[in-house]
């Protein structure tokens, strides 16, 4: 029952206006954060590309669609042959511009596929309440791929529906399925600081944001609270939102502004989504803290704080973390170390970010 994981990346991109496989989500590119999430599940993994200078960048196995023109239904197909020709009992496709697809979300499929044999497609909104282009198609999907080329009906959800696939909630929402269609889609260039309490992100954070600022960057930021509140009871704003029941208020004024609102029926949102919301002007941003969040990250440690780091250090280069701001240096560190006291610290952790972001 071994599963061949296949990235759809065959598309012009005619929106996006570049190659969008090669687009970069905080640095990485999307090819390569749809191949970690697959590796993590699947037997094998390869890239299904149309454009030869895009497959000359792509550090996986390629190959064309067999059958030109046809769409995304041309790249399951051209996977499935390759599963064939293999040994392959199957094919957990997914498309190059949906990266914030979960890996456990693709665990869940692939586990649900062996538990059933059928194709399984993940739960999400309209059109068709499953996304076609993130999902496990059998071998045996193959002859009904060929007919459905065959009369060009092409569209891929019709196309998956016929199937009469097992529906599997991800514990995802629909937002995570959201597709990269235009470089706005995509959030800023962002890094994350992260530390225990007392660490002194707040302190490091404030620094970088000064520096990259000294260098001509637009830079903006993001401050991960608790239980805080922004609008005063009994004010103008305040009567807006709780008594006349908008959604959302923003308060202008000639110097400043202020956005204040609840989250809605899907609550707290992704950092990925707030950024490409509120923060798309900006150049680079610094976040602090959203230590789960998938963005590169710079740790800070003190010993006198915690016990221990937030990131094991033996673990940093596999959990995204860029460097390690320190009074430790002499841990087992897999990424740069920066002296926590150092009078450039600042500096040389804009350098790093810098490098690897921009």
């Amino acid at each position: 029952m071994t599963l061949l994981g296949a990235i759809l990346a065959g598309g012009g991109s005619r929106r996006f206006g570049s190659p969008k496989t090669l687009a970069r989500l905080h640095g990485q590119p999307l090819w390569q954060v749809a191949a970690e999430r697959l590796e993590a599940v699947c037997d094998d993994v390869v890239a299904v590309v149309n454009h030869p200078r895009v497959a000359d960048e792509v550090e996986l196995e390629t190959l064309p669609d067999r059958r030109p023109m046809m769409g995304p239904l041309g790249g399951i197909d051209a996977a499935l042959g390759r599963a064939l020709r293999d040994g392959h009992k199957a094919v957990l496709a997914l498309a190059v511009d949906m990266p914030w697809v979960s890996t456990d979300a693709l665990r869940r499929l692939a586990d649900e596929w062996r538990a059933h044999g059928r194709p399984c497609v993940p739960r999400t909104g309209p059109p068709w309440g499953f996304h076609p282009l993130c999902a496990v198609y059998p071998l045996e999907t193959l002859h009904r791929i060929t007919d459905a080329m065959n009369m060009r009906r092409l569209e891929s959800g019709p196309f998956a529906r016929s199937l009469d696939p097992v529906v599997i909630d991800t514990g995802l929402t629909s937002s995570c399925f959201r597709s990269v269609n235009r470089p706005g889609d995509l959030p800023p260039p962002s890094f994350s600081i992260i530390g225990n309490k007392n660490s002194g992100k707040t302190t490091l954070s404030v620094s970088v944001i000064a520096e990259l600022a000294a260098r001509g960057r637009r830079v903006m930021s993001v401050k991960h609270g608790h239980h805080f509140r922004l609008d005063t009871p009994g004010t103008d704003s305040w009567r807006h939102r709780h008594e006349g029941r908008a959604e959302r208020v923003l308060l202008a004024g000639p110097t400043e502004f202020a956005l204040v609102g609840d989250w809605g029926p899907e609550g707290d949102p992704s950092l990925d989504l707030l950024l490409t919301r509120h923060l798309s002007e900006a150049e680079i941003v610094v976040v602090e803290g959203f230590r789960d969040a998938p963005v590169p990250k710079i740790e800070i440690y003190r010993a006198e704080a915690q016990p221990e780091p937030v990131v094991p250090p033996e673990e940093g280069r596999d959990r995204r973390v860029l460097g390690v701001v320190t009074d430790r240096p002499d841990l087992p560190w897999a990424v740069p170390v920066f002296d926590a006291d150092a009078p450039d610290v600042a500096a040389r952790v804009a350098d790093l970010v810098e490098g690897w972001l921009l």
